[in-house]
């Protein structure tokens, strides 16, 4: 089974949602609940003028009371825009792969989906208002193609793919382009400048004008391999470093380590 999971960002702020908690989120399940399963592949859905899927994931916990749920540390309840639901409303639990919330991401507009001959029927584009919409196996194909994914297979171990999901949700993270572009922003209304926070170079002392604002990445203080449980980012958590810096910090697993040592390392060479 295939289901597309829709938010109407004037009643929740779907984007901050799934950039902030890209291990696991929840979403409303007023219908479908007892058809959702563990396994099923789960695509996000933004509502509104710009419409279109933004996120791929699979389900991870069936359609849940929301005040049941295994993590309600992931539920987002300040992100909501208008009066919240039902607490006790079902949620499903789901596992994001990919985050693109942008076209220049890779986000698949509205007008996209509706252009496939195999979606021009989908429910999400002929009758678009609700929450959940259930994927035929021609739909869920079409749509895996425009992403640009193989068609979904269930990992056999949850176990397995534990360590693997949670890499690349750290550096899918990192590459998010709102966190990362607040998180420059701030830097610079704090400093007038953008530096790197290891080994000091900022965007204007090496680099033409043009160029110097693109040589930084955002790292994540505590590493989410390491997180037990979903936690919610914040601008606090992440350091802006140049790239160099940033793919020494990752050179081996032992992150926290190597960015103690290149400081050390970086502070006695000064």
């Amino acid at each position: 089974m295939a289901w597309i999971f829709q938010g109407n960002p004037h009643r929740f702020d779907v984007d901050d949602y799934v950039a902030r908690y890209p291990e696991l989120i929840y979403w409303r399940t007023p219908r479908y609940a007892s058809q959702i399963a563990v396994g099923d592949r789960a695509f996000i859905w933004r509502a509104g003028a710009n419409a279109g899927a933004i996120a791929l994931g699979v389900v991870v916990e069936e359609p849940t009371p929301g005040t049941l749920v295994k993590y309600p540390e992931a539920l987002g309840p300040d992100l909501w825009r208008s009066e919240p639901p039902n607490p006790n409303e079902p949620k499903t639990g789901i596992r994001l792969e990919d985050i693109r919330l942008t076209l220049e991401e890779g986000a698949l507009s509205r007008q996209a989906v509706r252009d496939d001959a195999s979606l021009a029927e989908a429910t999400i584009i002929t009758i678009p208002n609700g929450t959940v919409f259930q994927l035929t196996p021609p739909q869920t194909a079409a749509l895996e193609r425009l992403w640009g994914v193989r068609s979904f297979t269930p990992p056999a171990s949850a176990e397995a793919s534990e360590g693997e999901r949670k890499l690349r949700s750290h550096y899918r993270r990192e590459r998010s382009n709102v966190l990362r572009n607040q998180k420059l922003e701030q830097v610079r209304h704090l400093h007038g400048r953008c530096f790197c926070g290891l080994c000091g170079v900022d965007e204007h002392s090496r680099y033409p004008a043009a160029l110097g604002k693109s040589i930084f990445e955002v790292h994540h203080m505590a590493p989410l391999s390491s997180a037990m449980t979903p936690v919610r980012t914040t601008l606090d958590d992440l350091a802006v470093l140049c790239a160099n810096c940033h793919r020494a910090v990752h050179a081996t697993a032992d992150v926290e380590r190597n960015y103690v040592k290149l400081a050390d390392h970086l502070r006695n060479e000064r």
